[in-house]
């Protein structure tokens, strides 16, 4: 009897420690061979929510209280010529904080997503490229969200010129799955604000700096070149 029991006790520790030992190396190849393609899957799928949020914020919450008047000034002389366009950089401060702020509660947000790996990717069989799982991963928000501004001048007709003001945002999102997690950047930018200005442009004009909000005389007729 107690032959038996010892027997059927190792019996049962070797099914234990090959089991044990499976595991580990089933974890070892997924850390080594899948982590990495789960993660790209995981990162694009993940970059598209964080621009696809970014977007929805600016337009649903911003477009339609964000007016060029508000925002620029034409300066004109006495005969009505302009001779400056000037941004209000106060006002674009106010603009580029509150999208900030607004862009990264929405990204805080944001439920557990998912992304369909296909299994072509995981096995290199290109019949299997239409099938595959869906992974569950979590997104959450990395820092602040960068906001800037940029100028674009182009010709809209005889004496007009069109003026757009881009608003660049960038944000940095942490995508988070079992056993692994990577930090990605998305930056999109989207127009605010426009206006046909009629009439001569000048050679100066207040250019919105890519960095900070602040105003630089700069030529305009190299940028036409």
């Amino acid at each position: 009897m107690k032959k038996r029991k010892i027997g059927f006790k190792l019996k049962i520790w070797i099914i234990f420690l090959f089991a044990l030992t499976l595991s580990l190396i089933s974890v070892i190849w997924i850390n080594n061979e899948l982590r990495p393609t789960l993660l790209a899957y995981c990162d694009q799928e993940a970059r598209r929510v964080a621009t696809e949020t970014i977007n929805n914020s600016i337009k649903t919450e911003f477009s339609n209280k964000i007016s060029y008047d508000d925002i620029m000034a034409i300066k004109t002389d006495k005969d009505g010529n302009i001779v400056m366009i000037q941004a209000n950089t106060v006002e674009l401060n106010v603009i580029g904080s509150q999208i900030a702020l607004e862009v990264q509660k929405r990204i805080a947000d944001i439920k557990s997503r998912t992304a369909e790996i296909p299994l072509s990717a995981l096995t290199g069989i290109e019949l299997l490229a239409n099938l595959g799982p869906r992974i569950p991963f979590n997104m959450k928000p990395v820092g602040s969200v960068l906001t800037s501004y940029r100028s674009e001048f182009a010709s809209a007709g005889i004496n007009q010129t069109r003026h757009i003001v881009y608003l660049d945002c960038a944000a940095s999102v942490q995508v988070i799955i079992p056993l692994a997690r990577n930090t990605v950047t998305v930056s999109t930018s989207i127009p605010i604000a426009e206006s046909i200005i009629v009439g001569k442009v000048p050679n100066t004009y207040a250019e919105i700096n890519s960095d900070t909000i602040e105003r630089s005389i700069k030529e305009y007729n190299t940028n036409k070149k």
